[in-house]
């Protein structure tokens, strides 16, 4: 009798843990697409949450031993470290050289006219509009000012209809290991005067939930509704760098749309690649969205928000104009330090260099923040750090380039806003 009983429990837990994979993230998502996101909180999915949470915690306790053979992205200290978020500050070796080994798999390269940039250097959230601007605040951490945003909708009020081609980039942090689920809404143009509080019955939403699963990924998902119904496959898409039950609180997010395409990065992970995504003859407004679902407080927090349209061309620009300018070459603040996430487009400078006769000088721009002096200096040693990378990473002949540093005397605008600031932060590569 005992032997059956035992069997029983067995059996029930199997089917429990086969249950359980749509755990707290999947369940998520789905209430995001079921729901539409209404309005109503749903105390009783929170008490059912709870009560699941803990019985993952005892199942995972129970049966945390799994295969060691297999290894890969679900193995947390393999390759979770190289995917995740960048330090604030780039380690480089001793003569100052940038290592870029984590990017070299990296293949998103941001669009080269920047058309709308923040990073709430002044404090002020009055370019942004909410559902409830009071759940709205700029807050300083990391070195950086964030948008704190605790629920709801929120979107940037000076950007219009989306061009059909761009990329999108932010940095997000989730300070609680327990939160909700992002939403990137790209809305139909009927939606342009309610981004606060849209129908959601002609878009494209993708939707990430950090939140862990069983075994511990990120999940993400995107639907396309036309007249309210949604017109693409139920999907999912697995992460592992942006988790912050396992203490990864900050992620990048990398989006480029091409051609109504879709594809997806967070941090360095590649999730979607060329998925139908946009409607065709169809204007998009952008909007973001914050859902609680599960959580009874959630916050997130953003910054370096960077919308940019137009693909990098280094080799037809150098040939035909005699220069190529690029505001994709990053360095560490108030530093000649480059960023790693620069290598794609230095790598695509240094095949165009080494397929075009003759010399190219290198011409470092800044903003007019700081001190004229300074930021001349800085531009000068920004431009040598370019052609030291290019040097020693790419293999290209010392002696075909020269520097150059302007600082912040030849502005393209008037320096005025957080965008035109962006715009004058430059490198040019000019033919000689």
């Amino acid at each position: 009798m005992k032997k059956n009983v035992f069997t029983l429990i067995l059996l029930g837990f199997s089917f429990f843990i086969t249950n359980a994979q749509e755990t707290v993230g999947g369940r998520v998502i789905k209430n995001a697409k079921d729901k539409t996101y209404n309005k109503g909180e749903q105390k009783s999915d929170e008490t059912v949450d709870k009560a699941l949470n803990k019985a993952e915690e005892t199942l995972t306790n129970i049966f945390k031993k799994k295969d060691k053979k297999k290894k890969g992205n679900n193995d947390e200290t393999s390759d979770s470290k190289t995917l995740s978020y960048d330090p604030p500050v780039t380690k480089t070796d001793k003569a100052g050289n940038t290592d870029y080994s984590a990017y070299k798999d990296f293949d998103f390269v941001p669009a080269e006219k920047i058309i709308f940039f923040e990073d709430f250097a002044d404090q002020s959230i009055k370019r942004w509009g909410a559902y409830d601007v009071n759940e709205l605040a700029v807050v300083a951490n990391e070195g950086k000012n964030w948008l704190e945003v605790k629920s709801g909708s929120f979107y940037p009020l000076g950007l219009k209809n989306l061009p059909k081609n761009f990329t999108l980039e932010f940095d997000v942090y989730t300070p609680d290991r327990n939160t909700g689920s992002l939403g990137l809404r790209f809305l139909d143009k009927s939606q342009a005067n309610s981004l606060q509080d849209p129908y959601l019955d002609n878009s494209s939403e993708i939707t990430i939930s950090p939140i862990t699963q069983m075994p511990k990924t990120g999940l993400a998902t995107f639907a396309i509704k036309k007249n309210n119904d949604q017109i693409n496959p139920e999907n999912e898409f697995q992460f592992y760098s942006w988790q912050p039950e396992l203490n990864n609180y900050y992620a990048k997010i990398s989006l480029k749309c091409e051609n109504n395409k879709l594809s997806l990065w967070i941090n360095k992970e590649k999730i979607i690649e060329n998925a139908e995504f946009l409607v065709a003859n169809r204007d998009h407004f952008l909007a973001f969205h914050i859902q609680n679902y599960f959580v009874t407080e959630n916050r997130m927090y953003f910054t370096n928000f960077r919308l940019a349209t137009g693909n990098a061309n280094p080799k037809n620009d150098i040939t035909a104009n005699k220069k190529f300018v690029t505001q994709n070459i990053f360095f560490d603040v108030n530093s000649d330090v480059i960023r790693p996430n620069s290598y794609a487009i230095l790598k695509q400078i240094a095949e165009s260099i080494q397929s075009i006769d003759g010399n190219i000088k290198i011409v470092g721009h800044t903003d007019s923040d700081g001190k004229d002096t300074d930021n001349l200096v800085l531009s000068q040693k920004r431009a040598e750090s370019v052609k030291r990378a290019l040097v020693n990473e790419f293999g290209i002949d010392a002696n075909k380039l020269s520097t150059e540093g302007k600082g912040e005397s030849v502005p393209l605008n008037k320096n005025t806003n957080a965008l035109e600031k962006a715009q004058n932060r430059r490198v040019e590569f000019i033919k000689l």
